[in-house]
């Protein structure tokens, strides 16, 4: 397990981009943000396996240790390959995980909104990762493939999770969960954007990511 200072002063002056893994999440979104990222004008998270279409991230975000172990320990025997040579940084919330593939590890509470000093479940592993990067400094913050719903049958770019990952979409829980997360960010003078077109999720000021990266 890694111990890392979770204060990251360039965080608070360039925008934050999570990428999550909902279907909408295109190949052109992901050149402009590279793009940006590139020219030093923001920061990325991928959110799980996003980081295989976003190697290039500053960090990639797991939530969950199962998810770990397949991605980044790969299947014996199966076709994913495994994701431990993409990014810089690996965190989790998850501690056993974090010691046993030597990731970055940050706490974690199930309490509503987002922490302070500490990582808040709330459910799903995009909202995590809004989390990390609010505690990283970011002050904007942009949101990529948090469709918060199911597109002609997929729950994610890539399909469905493999068994035994977790099958269940839980968008109206989730969307609750965040709806109470967002006045906390605006207090504490965090602007969370959705770039997400059409995305169910409301609780958050809606911009192209065209506009958003100007």
């Amino acid at each position: 397990m890694i111990t890392r200072d979770i204060s990251r002063p360039t965080w608070a002056t360039r925008p934050a981009v999570v990428i999550g893994s909902g279907p909408s999440l295109s190949d052109e979104q992901l050149q402009r943000v590279e793009r940006a990222r590139q020219a030093l004008r923001v920061h990325a998270i991928a959110v799980n396996n996003t980081v295989q279409r976003a190697p290039w991230a500053d960090v990639a975000y797991f939530g969950d240790y199962t998810a770990i172990k397949h991605y980044r320990g790969g299947t014996k025997g199966g076709k994913q390959e495994s994701l431990a040579s993409c990014c810089a940084e690996w965190w989790t919330i998850s501690k056993p995980a974090a010691e046993r593939w030597k990731l970055n590890h940050v706490r974690s509470d199930n309490r509503p909104g987002f922490g302070v000093d500490r990582v808040s479940m709330n459910g799903n592993s995009g909202a995590q990762a809004i989390n990390l990067a609010m505690l990283f400094g970011a002050r904007r913050i942009l949101l990529l493939g948090f469709d918060m719903r199911d597109i002609e049958g997929r729950a994610h770019w890539f399909g469905q999770h493999p068994q035994p990952l977790v099958q269940v979409q839980l968008y109206a829980e989730w969307i609750h969960k965040l709806t109470i997360a967002a006045p906390q960010a605006k207090a504490r003078g965090v602007h969370i954007i959705n770039c997400t077109p059409d995305s169910a999720l409301q609780c958050f000021d809606k911009v192209s990511l065209e506009d958003a990266l100007a």
